[in-house]
């Protein structure tokens, strides 16, 4: 039976990487703070579909298509002009492969705490962020070819994990031109008993303000786990994954401070190889409000 069979290679092979291409790559680290008061505030809507897994040796395989779509919350406060709350939060996941139904729920809710250690000349910046566990650990869907069987696709890792990110800007003064360069570590810890390998990534950004009117922007980011992850000890959890992931956007103004974006993003072996992701094109789409401190 096809997806039998394609099941059971996925078991052996590798844990899936997915519950982790949307919510982390939403915005680009950066050495700036908000200013109090300040606010950004963001909901996006990303989509993927994919037939191309990559294990955790690296080896390309071809499997039914998995399709993930999520709606995804992303906002920013200016506490004081030194220190800047963040959340990251899937309000919403669907995942499925071909072959199954769709199952959907609410995914890890990720609170950064952020402080400007120098803000005005050279902006930079130290982030602890810790993903809070409350989306569905285990959420299966069934087969739409036999009654009787179920893979488990949830919208949530089940563990506590905290990242650590240190974050540089810049801005040239008479170009509208901007840059950010960024390291992160993420502290992982288990799930039932099954502990995980910490990861590391590192990023950079740039964008241009066109006309006064549209910002673009690139990025490049680069995840890789700190053990060799040998064997896949939960195929859902993400043990092992690792990328490079680049990426293109562009916001427009509509109304005020409300803004239209429009992102798309990829994966290739640049910085570090593929392994235990679905690689393919994400597109995403979404709407932002600036709330700008009314100055004395």
């Amino acid at each position: 039976m096809q997806f039998q069979n394609t099941l059971i290679a996925r078991l052996k092979a590798v844990g899936l990487g997915f519950m982790c291409l949307f919510a982390l790559d939403v915005t680009a680290q950066s050495g700036w703070t908000k200013e109090k008061t300040e606010g950004f505030y963001q909901l996006n809507f990303q989509s993927l579909k994919s037939d191309n897994y990559f294990t955790l040796d690296g080896e390309q395989l071809e499997t039914n298509q998995f399709s993930q779509q999520s709606l995804v919350f992303y906002g920013e406060y200016g506490v004081t002009d030194k220190f800047t709350i963040i959340a990251n939060w899937p309000l919403q996941t669907w995942n499925s492969f071909e072959t199954t139904e769709t199952v959907s729920g609410i995914g890890d809710l990720r609170l950064e705490f952020k402080h400007a250690l120098l803000k005005k000349y050279f902006p930079l910046s130290i982030a602890v962020a810790p993903e809070i566990p409350i989306g569905k650990a285990n959420h299966f869907a069934k087969s739409k070819v036999n009654d009787f069987e179920q893979i488990n696709l949830p919208s949530g890792d089940g563990e506590f994990n905290v990242w650590t990110t240190l974050a540089t800007s810049f801005a040239l003064p008479n170009i509208p031109f901007y840059g950010n360069l960024f390291s992160a570590y993420n502290f992982r810890t288990e799930y039932k008993g099954v502990s995980f390998s910490d990861q590391f990534a590192v990023g950079a950004e740039i964008g241009y303000h066109i006309a006064d009117f549209v910002w673009v922007n690139a990025r490049l980011n680069a995840l890789k786990s700190v053990d060799e992850v040998e064997v896949a000890t939960d195929f859902v959890r993400g043990d092992g994954s690792e990328y490079t992931g680049y990426s293109f956007g562009a916001s427009v103004p509509v109304y005020k401070n409300i803004h239209v974006s429009l992102n798309y993003r990829n994966y290739t072996d640049w910085v570090f190889e593929r392994k235990n992701i679905y690689s393919s094109g994400v597109l995403g789409v979404g709407v932002y409000y600036e709330h700008k401190p009314k100055k004395p």
